[in-house]
């Protein structure tokens, strides 16, 4: 419709040149309602004006507020780079200390290792040493053991037979002294009886010899022979008698020799019994003290096995010990990869936000420029005026607006098309997350990822807005606004939610509103097809 109304109009501009003085009634005749056609295109030129300064102001704080939260987000990025710099430079010293100290385990490692062998080999000659020193002694003693064992029988055989012997001894002894009280009461009793039957017989023959004295006195008197022959009898038997007794004492006296004999043989026995139990003595002493030596050697055998099983817990310590530095060893070494993991994990996710970091640069830069033509758009189509001279509806003005609009749509679209990754934002941020994750810890700087989830909260474009910044809820209108609106525009508040186009009352023509295309930087709808310029009215 705009582009027959150009023409219509360059049409008329050389008729009307033409016909100046021909059609003066009919320009004067039509020169009131262009008159009040033009007032009231002044006057929706204006609203649309003071509409578009109102939605300048509100794009400048957006873009300030947007400029204040890039501030903060460079600050942040600033931030996260100065703080993954030293966790990196944390993280390499505390690899280089582990690596130190791992370096250092591995060298006392390797020295207790080569101390060990050494102790290991020292001690596994010193074992077979001892060993065979200790075989040597085992078999040394197990012979002398044997020979003692030996020894010991014939001492305990002899120490029994030297009991056996002390007791016929104490026996003979007694036995001898028995009988040498035996002995000598009897030769007292011997000797008294002999003295008793000496002094008897003395007496008796005194006393018979008195007897035969008288009796031969009486006998010689009386018979001098028979007393002769009974004294020579009697003299006989008592002959006899002395005979007897002298034979007695004779046997007596043997009998004593013997006794002496056998006191001789008792005594040399129980010399020679002293004898050997001295020689049994001494040779006790010694073999008691040939078993002291041998227990002292046993005792030391003892200690030496005894220091020999220390020596083999200590071995077994150095090699519990060993495997123990293997074991932390091993950890190290784990605990080294795990380290080098998240410094490898770190380095990545660092290249990761450093080429974030230059894609959101480059976007900030597109979006920058392409804000800063958009303004100089807007500002030329703010500055642009229609022609005083022209007292009709200035078409061509409205056309070039139109194809400035259409310019600055282009523009913003190509921004997007530079932008995909902003262009494309799901709105996530409305639904729930979630509660965070405990290893997470809450002071965590925010990432730069924040700023497109952070963008992704703006609502997309709505009917009414040039979808650059989002429109809030419900504006309440402004009274000296809606003082300059006409009836109709006040009613319908210009439709802006229901149809994109604006009627003016009042006016014999219907203008529809040139509706901007649907653009906005945080969507990626289709821009709406632009509405056509109104048909002129009929006459």
């Amino acid at each position: 419709m705009a582009p027959k109304k150009k023409i219509t109009k360059g049409a008329k501009e050389p008729e009307v040149k033409k016909k100046k003085g021909g059609k003066k009634d009919a320009s004067i005749a039509n020169k009131p309602m262009e008159m009040t056609l033009g007032e009231e295109n002044r006057e929706f030129y204006h609203i649309q004006i003071r509409d578009l300064e109102d939605r300048l102001a509100r794009y400048q704080r957006k873009w300030d507020e947007l400029a204040v939260q890039e501030k903060l987000f460079r600050q942040e990025f600033e931030q996260l780079a100065n703080n993954k710099k030293e966790i990196v430079a944390f993280l390499k010293r505390t690899l280089n200390q582990r690596v130190d100290e791992i370096t250092d385990l591995n060298e006392q490692l390797q020295s207790l290792q080569l101390a060990k062998e050494m102790e290991k080999d020292a001690f596994e000659a010193q074992l077979a040493q001892v060993r065979h020193e200790f075989q040597e002694t085992k078999d040394q003693l197990t012979t002398e053991n044997i020979i003692l064992g030996g020894k010991l029988a014939a001492l305990e055989e002899f120490r029994l037979q030297k009991e056996e012997l002390t007791e016929k001894f104490a026996t003979l002894e007694d036995q001898l002294r028995k009988q040498e009280c035996d002995y000598k009461d009897y030769v007292y009793n011997l000797e008294k009886k002999s003295v008793l039957d000496k002094d008897r017989l003395r007496k008796e023959i005194i006393q018979r010899v008195n007897l035969v004295a008288t009796e031969f006195r009486k006998v010689a008197t009386n018979q001098m022979w028979d007393t002769t022959k009974r004294a020579i009898m009697e003299n006989n038997t008592v002959t006899l008698q002395l005979s007897k007794i002298s034979r007695q004492g004779m046997q007596l006296l043997q009998e004593n020799e013997q006794l002496k004999g056998t006191q001789d043989k008792l005594c040399e026995q129980l010399d020679l019994l002293e004898n050997t139990q001295k020689a049994m003595a001494r040779h006790s002493r010694g073999h008691h003290k040939i078993i002291l030596m041998l227990t002292e050697k046993c005792l030391e055998q003892q200690q030496s096995m005894a220091e020999a099983e220390q020596l083999r817990l200590q071995l077994s310590q150095l090699e519990q010990s060993l495997r123990q530095l293997q074991q932390d060893n091993q950890a190290l070494r784990s605990q080294r990869d795990q380290l080098n993991l998240q410094l490898e994990r770190q380095q990545t996710k660092a290249q990761q936000l450093q080429q974030e970091l230059t894609e959101e640069q480059k976007v900030r830069a597109s979006l920058e420029t392409a804000l800063a033509h958009a303004t100089f758009f807007l500002q030329d189509i703010l500055q642009m005026q229609p022609d005083e001279e022209d007292g009709d509806f200035d078409v061509v003005f409205q056309l070039q607006c139109k194809e400035m609009l259409q310019q600055l749509l282009t523009m913003l679209s190509s921004a997007m098309v530079l932008s995909p990754q902003l262009a494309v934002c799901p709105r996530r941020e409305s639904k729930p997350h979630g509660p965070p994750k405990e290893s997470q810890p809450s002071t965590q700087p925010p990432k730069m990822g924040s700023l497109p989830w952070q963008l992704s909260s703006i609502t997309p474009y709505q009917p009414g807005d040039l979808g650059l910044v989002p429109r809030r809820a419900h504006i309440p209108p402004n009274p000296e606004d809606l003082r300059l609106l006409s009836h109709t525009t006040r009613v319908g508040t210009f439709q802006v939610h229901s149809c994109p186009e604006i009627h003016t009352s009042g006016s014999p023509k219907r203008f529809k509103k040139f509706s901007l295309p649907e653009v906005s930087l945080l969507s990626n709808r289709p821009p709406l097809p632009a509405a056509a310029p109104a048909a002129p009215a009929p006459p």
